[in-house]
């Protein structure tokens, strides 16, 4: 065919050009480029379509929606799917329902509305450098509260076209409740921490880890700390190895102690502390081992001085009741040979009698003395019995003088004995209190006692006791005992009161006198004070007076 068109261009005298074959060959060069060209925009639209979807599977997961919104219009022109889902809606209902910022701002809850319309109101939020962003809540139509993010950025438009905003949007409903109910963990962790940390401190129960590889502790608690007398911080820094850990150990316990350590048995082992301020403390510790974790125990303290003082009350007012039954028994054993011992002296002086001229006059005296004497005893023994005997009766109304000087009677022959000036100031008129007459004089009588003891000890050559009464108003009376002995040591001011504590030596006081004598006045509804004079001590007793 091409010879023919050769032939027929010759006919015609038309020369072909030789370029012609040449033109041909870059046109269809042209197409196949233009070809693939549009093979690649195709291939990049589908892979910007592929990228698109995606994004809009992530917004879907993210809960991320996004509209367009046009100012001068005032409503959205654009709405994903998600920002429909979002408010409850599909994208047609949604464009139709949020026909104005007015109408949106109906869905947001009222707490949150004012904030809402502050942030659409400011332009300076909707820049596009800027990045603010406001958070809110909707009220969905089913009354479901939903939990949103909104960021709005102003977007490039034609002339005459807009303003317009994107308008992207995340609802943060799981993550609020995340993070509520995270909240509300960590409050009722904090508060169950709280009240672990409280029932240690009441239990006066710490705990620590203890490494043995390092031979140190790996963490200590407050409380563990408190026990020993130091803050946490202190006794970190202090005992960091087993040589100054057992120092805290009483000496008399450290070899016990060292072996029981060694022995690493699960077992409870009470031992004695020393406290940093020199106080010596009971305290029961325990090991717990992880067999998972061989190098580190963890051990707990607690401290048990107050239990062990319970106990130690225990026996020694079972002791004591044991001897009040006694001395209320001896008590009334005695008064059978006093009786009979009156009653001989008595037929004594009867026959003596019957020949007195024949017998000397001090004969006569002996027997008048052996029966003072008897009555004497014999009223000693009956204050024995009361003393012995339980006060169960109701308070009553009784005169305070009558119990001091019913005590004053009762122990000054004692004190005269002892070579002890007692001096006595009792108001002349009559002080009424409520209350059990005996008890008071048998706290009085303990008073005394106490300070004819500590007259005798203090090897003074001055030794004088004062006994006063006094009123300071109309409301409250003072009974004092003032000493000259060598006055009560500092640290003991404030525990003279405790059951069982005293400054005698063994066997010679039970540390109870002081103690029920707290208790009795404290039921009379007053109080007891000690304090150190100039010349010794003085033991108070304030108690309200009853009207008259």
């Amino acid at each position: 065919m091409a010879n023919d068109k050769s032939a027929d261009l010759q006919g015609t005298g038309i020369q072909p050009s030789p370029h012609a074959n040449k033109s041909k060959i870059e046109l269809l060069g042209i197409i196949e480029q233009q070809n693939q060209e549009l093979n690649a925009l195709q291939e990049n639209f589908d892979e910007a379509s592929a990228i698109q979807k995606s994004l809009e599977q992530a917004a879907e997961v993210a809960n991320l929606g996004y509209a367009i919104w046009d100012d001068q219009l005032d409503r959205d022109i654009y709405a994903s799917k998600v920002m429909a889902k979002i408010h409850g809606m599909e994208v047609d209902e949604y464009l139709e329902q949020i026909s104005s910022l007015e109408a949106y701002s109906e869905l947001v809850v009222d707490a949150d509305r004012e904030a809402f319309l502050n942030y659409e109101n400011n332009p300076e939020n909707h820049s596009m450098e800027s990045n603010s962003f406001c958070e809110y809540r909707i009220k969905l139509p089913n009354g479901t509260i939903r939990y949103l993010r909104q960021h709005s950025r102003l977007l490039p438009t034609a002339d005459n076209v807009g303003p317009r905003y994107l308008i992207v949007m995340q609802e943060l409903s799981e993550i609020k409740q995340s993070q509520e109910d995270l909240k509300k963990g960590q409050q009722a962790l904090a508060t169950s921490n709280s009240l672990l940390q409280l029932s240690a401190k009441i239990a006066n129960l710490g705990y620590a880890i203890w490494n043995y590889d390092t031979d140190t502790y790996a963490e200590v608690s407050e409380e563990w700390a408190n026990i020993f007398g130091y803050t946490k911080t202190e006794f970190s820094a202090k005992f960091t190895a087993l040589e100054s850990d057992i120092t805290l150990v009483h000496p008399s316990d450290r070899q016990r102690y060292l072996d029981y350590y060694a022995s690493e048995e699960e077992i409870d082992i009470e031992y004695k502390i020393v406290r940093k301020d020199g106080e010596n403390r009971d305290v029961v510790q325990s090991y717990h081992y992880d067999p998972a974790n061989p190098q580190e125990v963890f051990v707990t303290l607690q401290d048990i001085t107050e239990r062990k003082r319970e106990e130690a009350n225990l026996i020694q007012s079972s002791k004591m009741i044991t001897l009040g039954e006694m001395a209320t028994g001896i008590a009334h054993e005695l008064n059978q040979p006093l009786a009979t011992i009156k009653l001989a002296a008595e037929n004594i002086a009867q026959q003596a009698s019957q020949d007195r001229a024949n017998i000397p006059d001090f004969i006569f005296k002996k027997i008048d003395r052996i029966k003072e004497q008897i009555v004497r005893a014999s009223s000693i023994t009956d204050q024995m019995r009361i003393f012995g005997r339980e006060a169960k009766e109701a308070s009553y109304a009784f005169d305070l003088r009558e119990a001091v000087i019913y005590a004053i009677d009762l122990i000054a022959s004692q004190l005269k004995l002892d070579q002890i000036e007692m001096t006595s100031k009792v108001i002349s008129d009559p002080v009424m209190i409520w209350g059990h007459q005996i008890r008071l004089e048998q706290v009085l009588l303990n008073l005394v006692s106490n300070a004819s003891f500590a007259i005798k000890s203090s090897g003074k050559t001055q030794k004088q006791l004062w006994i006063e009464v006094s009123c300071e108003d109309q409301d409250w009376v003072t009974l004092s005992v003032t000493d000259t002995g060598a006055g009560i040591p500092k640290g003991a001011l404030k525990r003279i009161f405790e059951p069982f504590y005293t400054t005698k030596a063994v066997g010679v006081g039970t540390g109870l006198g002081l103690s029920v004598s707290y208790g009795i006045v404290h039921d009379m509804g007053g109080e007891m004070f000690a304090e150190n004079t100039a010349d010794g001590a003085r033991i108070s007793i304030r108690l309200p007076i009853i009207k008259t």
